[in-house]
């Protein structure tokens, strides 16, 4: 009875983290293809704890290129390193960073600036899940 449970463990953490990368392989794909899309609004429309980094790598042309790329790629990257199973701890790792750095530009203590269709889930918000 333990295998059985151990396999079903196996299976749901694979289909949770298979998930997760499709999300991430996702957005990284579809700000690729975007025609126009930049970071740079929401660089320099940041509120959260460091407002003066996010503005700061909004500031520049040059910055808001490699930001970007970073973005872009890594969410690409990571994305398809929890798709298909490869490195897994790296690609959390990164996937952990990358989010923290978008909650942190936006955290939801108050209202937001874009009037977020998610609600306000003080606290709690869709990049902290």
């Amino acid at each position: 009875m333990e295998a059985l449970s151990k396999g079903w463990k196996g299976i749901t953490l694979t289909v949770i983290r298979a998930a997760i990368g499709w999300h991430f392989l996702y957005e990284g794909i579809s700000k690729l293809f975007m025609e126009g899309w930049s970071s740079r609004s929401y660089l320099l429309n940041a509120t959260g704890f460091l407002p003066g980094f996010y503005h700061w790598l909004g500031s520049s042309e040059g910055l808001v290129r490699v930001v970007d790329l970073l973005n872009v790629y890594g969410l690409i990257l990571i994305g398809l390193a929890l798709f298909l199973g490869i490195l897994i701890r790296v690609a959390s790792v990164a996937g952990i960073l990358l989010l923290l750095l978008y909650y942190l530009a936006y955290p939801p203590f108050g209202t937001s600036l874009f009037g977020s269709p998610e609600g306000h889930f003080y606290i709690v918000n869709r990049n902290f899940i």
